[in-house]
């Protein structure tokens, strides 16, 4: 480690350990990374009275907008989800207080890592009406931060054309695998024919289970492990095949299977790819990823039966695992744990 690049650094965000989230996770791993691999070391402050103060610093309810930055602080890094700092998505006054802490402390540096900009749906729902708050809160952010991270090109192109003074500033980086990474996974090709999937993805896709079911009739896989809650899916879905149920496991665990598993079902917004830290988990333990509507436009880069597989086209096609394995490894490769910390390090500090 590098001590002589070490600074007081802090990151403000809604979600951190004890509780578990992507957020939090995403911010413990690249903490960890800052401090192992780049010599930065880093404090939390969590805009909750909910957690642990033993495990990080807490903002009381009565100082949520308060206290950004610490006495000595010289680069604070927001990691904003706006659902996760306010009930409605639409926290106006942290905006008010980073502007203070702008005019009133100008040497610190504010980066902001945007996990979400805005949620949109229906006239319907509560989102519609209030988007236009959620954008006005997203873009006064990043106005007022000197660097900031997407993690999707979306979102990117979004900031950019509505404040393109900014466009030097704006960066992207998909997300990284909260379940560890396996580089000398073996190839798709030396494992058994195994297939994986969350078990509320399968909820959340396939509500009678006929997208399930085709899918274990063209695989025909060996086995079938269903990672975390544990979906109600009838037996016969499987026709015979053994079946795992995990249950919750935890980090170390998941990877353990991941590495022995072929194929992993992803059911994801493709325009959103660049968030999904489950896809980022497969490509990071080589396992060939089948993508619940790949048949809609992709993000990221990334394209049908090079980087992952379309469920609709199974069966129509006969790819080479090994192929799309190798491809999505190197496509995770650059936003992995250790380098999505060099690139942060650079941002962080301003070289």
């Amino acid at each position: 480690m590098n001590n002589s690049r070490a600074t007081p650094l802090w990151v403000l965000t809604s979600r951190f350990v004890p509780q578990t989230c992507g957020i939090g996770e995403q911010t413990q791993f690249l903490l960890g990374q800052l401090r192992e691999r780049q010599g930065i070391e880093g404090g939390v402050l969590v805009a909750s009275p909910q957690w642990d103060a033993e495990k990080a610093p807490v903002l009381p309810r009565s100082q949520r907008w308060t206290g950004l930055a610490p006495p000595g602080t010289k680069v604070l890094m927001l990691q904003y989800s706006g659902y996760g700092f306010a009930k409605r998505g639409a926290p106006v006054g942290l905006v008010l207080q980073i502007k203070r802490l702008r005019r009133e402390r100008p040497e610190i540096r504010l980066v902001t890592m945007f996990h979400e900009l805005f949620a949109y749906g229906p006239p319907s729902s509560s989102a519609f009406w209030l988007s236009y708050v959620q954008r006005w809160v997203a873009l006064s952010l990043a106005k007022q931060s000197l660097q900031v991270i997407t993690n999707r090109a979306g979102s990117a192109r979004w900031l950019e054309n509505r404040i393109p003074a900014h466009h030097e500033r704006i960066h992207v980086s998909p997300v990284f695998s909260n379940l560890g990474e396996a580089p000398d996974a073996p190839p798709p090709s030396q494992r058994e024919a195994h297939l994986v999937f969350f078990g509320y993805q399968a909820e959340q896709w396939d509500a009678g289970f006929t997208g399930l079911r085709r899918v274990i009739e063209m695989l025909k896989p060996a086995r079938v492990t269903i990672l975390g809650r544990s979906a109600e899916i009838p037996a016969e879905v499987f026709g015979g095949i053994v079946v795992t149920r995990t249950g919750y496991l935890g980090a170390d665990d998941v990877s353990a299977i991941l590495r022995t598993a072929r194929w992993g079902l992803v059911a994801y917004n493709p325009e959103y790819l660049g968030k999904s830290s489950l896809l980022a988990a497969f490509m990071a333990h080589g396992v060939v990823p089948l993508l619940v509507d790949g048949h809609l436009p992709l993000s990221e880069g990334l394209e049908r039966n090079v980087h992952l597989l379309a469920v609709n086209e199974l069966g129509s096609i006969v790819p080479d695992l090994d192929a799309i394995s190798a491809a999505g490894q190197t496509w995770y490769r650059p936003h992995k744990r250790e380098n999505t910390a060099a690139a942060f390090a650079k941002l962080l500090l301003g070289t």
